[in-house]
C-alpha cells in the first residue's frame, strides 16, 4: 500500500528518500519514507488516532507528532496492521534520533522553540 492511496492524511514534514524526479511521477512509498512528522496544535487526537494508523498500515517505519502546546514528542515505531508496536511521550528535554539516522541527535526543546 502507498501513501498515495489515502485522499488524507498528508504529514506537515516527510524526510524521505532522494528520487532524480522529485517524486514528479508519484507519491513517495513506505519504502522511501525515512520519517513522517506531524506538527501538532489543535491536530493532536486526529494526529495520534488517525494518521497515526493511517501511517502504519502504510509501513511508515517511523512517525512523530510534535505536541506544541504539551511540549512533548510522540514516537511511533514498529508499524503494523493494527497500529504502531512502539509508542514513546518524550518530553522536552530528551535527545533522539531517527532511526534511519542513528547518529543524527535532535534535541526535542530544539523543535519546539519559540520563533
Amino acid at each position: 500500500m502507498q501513501l498515495d492511496d489515502y485522499s488524507e492524511p498528508e504529514p506537515d514534514i516527510s524526510v524521505v528518500k532522494l528520487n532524480p524526479l522529485d517524486y514528479e511521477d508519484h507519491h513517495p512509498n513506505a519504502s522511501e519514507v525515512f520519517l513522517l512528522i506531524e506538527i501538532a496544535d489543535s491536530s493532536l487526537k486526529y494526529d495520534r488516532e488517525v494518521k497515526a494508523i493511517a501511517y502504519s498500515k502504510s509501513g511508515i517505519i517511523e512517525y512523530w507528532i510534535l505536541d506544541v502546546n504539551g511540549r512533548k514528542l510522540y514516537m511511533y515505531r514498529l508499524p503494523s496492521p493494527d497500529g504502531y508496536h512502539s509508542e514513546s511521550i518524550l518530553a522536552e528535554d530528551v535527545t533522539i534520533s531517527p532511526l534511519a539516522f542513528p547518529d543524527c541527535a535532535i534535541a526535542i526543546r530544539e523543535l519546539l522553540r519559540k520563533i
